[in-house]
């Protein structure tokens, strides 16, 4: 991942977040002694130069039909299992990258054992450049929200959020799974909105999901959640909602197909609604369709972003069926530059300059506490946000049904009714929820 070093004003004074009580889950501890990120373990994923989608090698993913005569072949042909991919039956194992070739191959042949094989690759983050932030002190009492950088979120005027707000803020009932690099759990946007989390890098502790060293994972966290109207920082789509922090991708923005299928496939059991991922690889996976699969069984809506390519190509897993692809818009409501396009398209949403939460400590981000970053990753945390206010607002529909409810209430762009730019328009908070 690349990440740009323009700069972000910080002015605020940061708060020690309390201790949080997940909605309908236990309390996981008090986020304020969270440890230094320093003392955490280190979360290299692979010795490889991190290009997105390429291979690690010696490295497969595997659905196995039957867990022992699995078993038994996958030692004959010297693979090693890392570890079982959370409940789905899927595996990652290691083997020779001398002999993966082969071994491939005799995996691919072993159909009654095997369902199937693939190897295991890199996906990244790819956002573009970030912008400053600018901070207001002015007292904006008596006004909704009060939240003095309001007046800098573009992204709620063009999305008609106040009228929105109006009907509902979000029920904390509903749980969005913010599905990347981790959640900032001090920054006082966050303060009581945050329920157990999973880090794929260190599953024994649920705390190290709301440690962000990277920052991307909190940015998006704010652009979906964060507080409002609480006299500082930002406000978010759905602020009265609760976040899950599912650690997927490293300290460097990196992970692997097989961290972000388990990923998935922990938040699609654990309560989530909405999944939000900004994230993406190249090629599809067979284990995170598998993932879909089991978000879409457990009504859960998953929604990713299109890519930054800028060009009609697709990126995974946006592309996948049963996932809402989001494009990105400006200030304008014209389709960013960077956006991808194509037939998959479901949604736009405002990507460009989105001003929102950095982390409250040095990170990948260009600053600390607030700051805008620019990309389809930025779209996507904002949908999942009107999302989950319709989940809130309407509890009886499906999944389905609230992708159906955000697309056909969306506001027409480009050409007339859907088109591959602006897939069904760009998100109108107020008329989702009416």
């Amino acid at each position: 991942m690349k990440t740009n070093k323009a700069f972000a004003l910080f002015t605020l004074t940061v708060m020690s977040a309390s201790a949080v009580v997940g909605c309908g889950q236990k309390d996981f501890g008090n986020l304020s002694n969270l440890p230094q990120i320093d003392s955490r373990p280190v979360t290299n994923i692979a010795s490889v130069s991190k290009k997105n989608g390429q291979v690690i090698p010696g490295e497969f993913i595997v659905k196995v039909r039957n867990t022992n005569a699995a078993k038994s072949v996958l030692a004959n042909l010297g693979a090693q299992k890392i570890r079982d991919i959370g409940r789905t039956g899927m595996q990652l194992v290691k083997v020779d990258p001398d002999k993966a070739n082969s071994v491939f191959s005799s995996l691919k042949n072993s159909k009654a054992q095997i369902e199937w094989v693939e190897p295991n690759r890199i996906i990244t983050l790819d956002y573009r450049d970030a912008q400053p932030a600018r901070l207001s002190i002015k007292d904006d009492a008596g006004t909704f929200p009060n939240d003095p950088m309001f007046k800098d979120q573009y992204a709620h005027k063009v999305s008609n959020s106040a009228e929105g707000w109006k009907i509902s803020q979000g029920s904390a009932d509903i749980i969005v799974a913010i599905v990347d690099t981790g959640v900032d759990g001090k920054h006082p946007e966050f303060e009581g909105k945050l329920v157990k989390g999973f880090d794929v890098y260190n599953k024994d502790n649920p705390d190290s999901a709301y440690i962000d060293p990277q920052g991307h994972g909190t940015h998006c966290a704010g652009i979906t959640a964060a507080l409002a109207n609480n006299k500082i920082g930002v406000a978010g789509f759905a602020p009265n909602v609760k976040i899950q922090s599912v650690r997927v991708l490293d300290d460097n923005g990196s992970g692997t197909y097989a961290g972000v299928a388990e990923g998935m496939a922990w938040a699609a059991e654990n309560g989530a609604k909405i999944m939000s991922m900004s994230l993406g690889g190249p090629s599809s996976s067979q284990a995170i369709e598998e993932a879909i699969k089991l978000a879409l069984k457990n009504d859960v809506l998953p929604i990713a972003a299109m890519g930054n390519s800028g060009n009609e190509s697709n990126s995974y897993p946006a592309a996948i069926k049963g996932v809402m692809a989001v494009a990105a818009t400006d200030s304008k409501d014209k389709r960013a530059y960077f956006s991808q396009y194509g037939a998959h398209n479901a949604i736009s949403a405002p990507g460009v300059g989105i001003l929102s939460t950095f982390p409250t400590y040095a990170s990948g981000m260009p600053g600390k506490d607030y700051g805008a970053i620019s990309g389809t990753s930025m779209a996507t945390p904002g949908v999942a946000g009107v999302a989950a206010l319709v989940r809130s607002k309407f509890p009886e529909l499906k999944a389905e049904q609230v992708r159906e409810k955000i697309e056909k209430t969306a506001d027409d762009l480009g050409e007339k009714g859907w088109d591959k730019y602006y897939g069904n328009g760009r998100i109108n908070v107020g008329n989702a929820l009416k």
